[in-house]
């Protein structure tokens, strides 16, 4: 099953979305790509939440 990006919105900047990187719907604009790498906490940003003993999922998925 593929994904049809264009059935998706840059969640930065609202153009149609035609990549998915660090793990966000993101157009061609190198900021918005930027600003879904800061996002997610920079390269690697889940594997240093793992090696802090910190949950990588995002904050807003974990149950309290």
């Amino acid at each position: 099953m593929a994904i049809d990006f264009n059935d998706y919105k840059c969640q930065f900047c609202g153009k149609t979305s035609t990549n998915f990187v660090f793990a966000a719907f993101v157009c061609e604009d190198p900021e918005c790509i930027d600003k879904a790498r800061e996002e997610r906490g920079g390269p690697a940003g889940h594997m240093k939440k793992k090696a802090q003993g910190r949950p990588i999922l995002p904050d807003d998925l974990i149950e309290d």
